[in-house]
């Protein structure tokens, strides 16, 4: 089977992409700080988005989702159990390779989320973790339902990070989990790191 994230990532990673970089202005650490981050967020990439699509352009998206999640609290969390069982070179590794995954998804999937339409619903603090609820609606094709995107952050030296997307319930961390979880019992971690290695090498190369 092919290497790739659920459902979730061909449309929540690309919203998701608001959560970057916050100001220290933004870093307060309440619910309505990290609802503020996202917002201003998603103004930001969607003006990157209208501008044509160039070289320098798509550098900015990518300086953008560098900053995007919390990758090492994601490699963590998807690897589980597995993640105490390898060393601090394969776990680098293995963080480098799913950032990699993240960041080709993002490229591929943004401009598909332009005609959605994002509204937020109220944040909500759990524990050290902020929920913030978005749902997004597509501007050309009303018929189709809305999509339920729920993130989490919390804050990491000082700055906004995500650290896991629910789509309609679907969580991103789970499915990664799921995914590797069943790819090292089949074929061990040298498989997944094959697969993960050539996922990225049949990526085709962004326009631009």
């Amino acid at each position: 089977m092919p290497l790739r994230p659920a459902h979730l990532l061909l449309t929540a990673i690309a919203l998701a992409s608001m959560a970057t970089f916050a100001p220290s202005a933004h870093a307060q650490n309440t619910p309505a700080a990290a609802q503020h981050f996202l917002e201003g967020r998603h103004q930001q990439v969607q003006r990157l988005l209208r501008q044509p699509a160039s070289a320098r352009r798509n550098s900015a998206l990518s300086s953008v989702i560098e900053g995007l999640l919390d990758y090492d609290s994601l490699a963590k969390a998807a690897l589980g159990s597995a993640w105490e069982e390898h060393t601090q070179a394969e776990r680098q590794a293995f963080a480098e390779l799913l950032k990699q995954l993240v960041q080709m998804n993002y490229q591929h999937n943004l401009e598909n989320t332009l005609d959605f339409r994002v509204s937020y619903g109220e944040a909500e603090a759990d524990g050290d973790v902020v929920i913030v609820h978005t749902e997004a609606r597509s501007r050309t094709n009303r018929r189709a339902p809305s999509v339920s995107i729920d993130y989490r952050l919390h804050q990491v030296d000082g700055n906004w990070r995500v650290v896991d997307i629910s789509t309609d319930g679907s969580s991103m961390v789970r499915s990664y989990h799921r995914q590797f979880r069943r790819i090292i019992r089949r074929e061990g971690w040298d498989g997944l790191m094959t697969r993960m290695r050539a996922r990225l090498d049949d990526a085709e190369p962004s326009a631009g």
